[in-house]
Parts: structure tokens; sequence; C-alpha cells
């Protein structure tokens, strides 16, 4: 990466980080109430990157369904006190099949689009029925900038009584500060993975194609299940500490920007700590002298007052008095 390019990511990236960290620090927002949301695609058929088979085989044949191309979107959500919040599954049509899970899969929300892809319909559906509205106290959304979550109608849907301040991270800086970007969805793929495996190598839960015997595609209860209990398996402990390594929950004092893995001595935009740190310092002064200033007005206020509860008659007798002592 260029030198020039590097700078401006990093300058990009503290001001996301300081833009955040003042957005909290002034609204009060809580841990309970920082959210990060990702769409990731999962596919029907999950070809693992590797194969096991007898040593001194020459060739290893990839079993498959065939359905490479066939795909559906899980949303990840969750709070950065760890707490997560239910996965939202889009399949590509199949509205009798995702109508009868809505009613049989209760720690899930699945929906379904024309295309398997997220849209403003979707969006609007998963803010009510993920996130929820009516929040005694302020929340922030922390996404990317993707067509849906900045469109007019997520907008607006946003302004009816979320009490959520959005953080939209620009396109190509989610690797660097989206926490699902950064450390949930590796593991949770995985995990995914894993299922699939298990699933092509036993002979549980399989259905076959009547005329040619193929073996069709896991069900798509079968990948909610799994999207479920992947999502289960993500650590608690893991998600804390994603919010913390994105510079979303660190301290705003900066004593915990040595966190942040973006700004880790030996990456791209190490000098990125440095930079949050002379922005604390100019900070610090500034609020320091805003205080002071604070104080002398303060003080030539109380001055006022004492002047003017001295009357006419008070202020003979201070003459007199001084008279008198000389």
């Amino acid at each position: 990466m260029a030198q020039k390019d590097t700078d401006l990511l990093t300058e990009k990236l503290v001001s996301f980080v300081d833009f955040f960290g003042k957005a909290v620090s002034s609204k009060g927002i809580l841990e309970k109430d920082i959210i990060a949301m990702d769409e990731t695609a999962v596919w029907f058929a999950m070809v693992s990157p590797s194969t096991i088979d007898k040593r001194g085989a020459k060739s290893v044949a990839l079993k498959t369904t065939g359905h490479k191309k066939s795909h559906l979107t899980v949303v990840l959500a969750a709070k950065a006190d760890g707490t997560k919040l239910k996965p939202y599954i889009v399949f590509k049509g199949a509205k009798r099949d995702v109508k009868a899970m809505q009613q049989q899969v209760p720690r899930a929300v699945i929906a379904t689009s024309v295309n398997g892809w997220m849209n403003d319909t979707l969006a609007t559906h998963w803010l009510l029925n993920v996130v929820g509205k009516f929040s005694f106290t302020p929340r922030v959304l922390v996404w990317d900038s993707y067509c849906c979550h900045i469109s007019a109608a997520t907008k607006a849907e946003l302004k009816s009584d979320y009490n959520i301040t959005t953080a939209v991270i620009p396109g190509g800086y989610t690797k660097y500060i989206q926490a699902p970007d950064v450390m949930w969805n590796q593991p949770f793929k995985q995990s995914l993975h894993d299922a699939y495996d298990q699933w092509m190598a036993g002979d549980a839960d399989k259905q076959y194609t009547a005329g040619g015997g193929n073996l069709k595609a896991p069900a798509r209860r079968l990948l909610v299940d799994w999207v479920i209990a992947a999502w289960d398996k993500l650590d608690k402990d893991l998600i804390r500490k994603s919010f913390k390594v994105c510079g979303q929950s660190v301290k705003t004092d900066g004593s915990e920007d040595n966190l942040i893995h973006c700004f880790k001595e030996g990456q791209p935009c190490a000098a990125g700590q440095e930079a949050l740190t002379q922005l604390h310092q100019r900070y610090q002064e500034n609020r320091q002298a805003a205080e002071d200033e604070e104080d002398e007005e303060q003080l030539l206020n109380n001055e006022l007052v004492v002047l003017d509860d001295v009357d006419d008659e008070d202020a003979e007798d201070t003459d007199i008095l001084i008279d008198e002592e000389e």
C-alpha cells in the first residue's frame, strides 16, 4: 500500500474512532447499548478447502451437492457487553418453508426475499424484530454502508422511537473496525463448515433426487439449525473483545487506545495510536482552558454580586470606618 494511501486510511480510521467515542461519551451510551451488525453470505454447498484420503492416493474426489451458487444471508448482531441478538436469516424465495419455520423456530428470525439478500423492507423488519423499538436509554448501531443501511427508507424508520444513533463504517474500512468482520465471521463460518462436513460424512438428514439419486442440498431447516448452533458457539468474551479491538468500547480518556488492533505496532495504520493520543491531549487542554475560563467568570460574577449587595448606607459606613482607621 502506498504511503499516501496509508496516511489517508489512518486519518479516516482515527476520525471514525474519535467520532464514535465522542458520540458514546456525549450521549452517555452504555456498553449494553452499543450494537454492531453485519450480513454474511452462507452457501448451501460449503466445500472444504482441504480433503482427507488414504496416503498415496493420486487424486481425491470432492463430494458436493452441486449447489455452490445457492446461498442464504445471515445477519449477526451483538452488543459490546457480549449479549447476542437473534440471528436473522434470509432465504431466496421459499415462502412456504419460511412461513412454516417462522412458527417453528423461536430462536431466529427468518425471512425471504427475491434474491436472498437484504433490502430496505428487510432492514426495517430486522430493526423491528431483532433490535426493537422504545429504548429508554440511548443506543448506537454500528454497521457498514450497504445500500439498505443508508437508504431514505431505513433512515426514516430509524427516526421513529428507536433512540438510536447510527455509525456508518465507510466502504473498504470494515476489515479494520467492524467487529463482526474482524472477529466474528471467521469462527462462525468455520462452525458452519464443520457442521456441513459432518453432514456430508454421515447418512442422517439426507435426501436424494428421484431420478439420478443425486444428493440434494441440505434442507433449509437444517441450515437454520446450523446457523443457530454456530452463533451459540461463538464465545461471548470474543464478542466483548471485538468491540475493544475495533475501538467501539474503549475508554474515552485514551487509556485503552492500545487495544485497537489496526493501530498496533506492525499494522499499516500504527500511526493512528499517536494521532489519537494527540487528539485526547488537545481535548483535555481545551477542556481545562474552558474550565479555567468558567472559574474566572464565576469569580467575577460573585464579586459583582457582592458589590451589588452593598447599598448606599453601607457604603457611607464603610467610608467612615476607613476614615477612622486613617
